[in-house]
């Protein structure tokens, strides 16, 4: 009976731990694709600019408006995990 309890309890177990890291590897996945979308944007955006100014200022406005855009989204995922 021990047997038959510690049996159902290593397969509920291994159920949880594979589809932990399903969801883990998916995230990890869908966080890749997303950061190579947005590093093939900016690069588009900068080469963009950069016929309308010089390469060093379109690097520079394309910094910061990343840089706020995740300051932006770091607060307000904080803002929510609070609540």
């Amino acid at each position: 009976m021990l047997r038959q309890a510690l049996g159902a309890a290593t397969k509920t177990a291994e159920r949880i731990v594979k589809r932990t890291l399903r969801l883990v590897g998916l995230a990890l996945a869908g966080i890749v694709i997303v950061v190579l979308g947005v590093a093939f944007l900016a690069v588009g955006t900068v080469r963009w600019l950069a016929v309308l100014m010089p390469g060093w200022l379109a690097w520079a406005v394309v910094g910061i408006v990343l840089f706020l855009i995740g300051i932006t989204l770091t607060l307000a995922a904080l803002v929510s995990s609070r609540n």
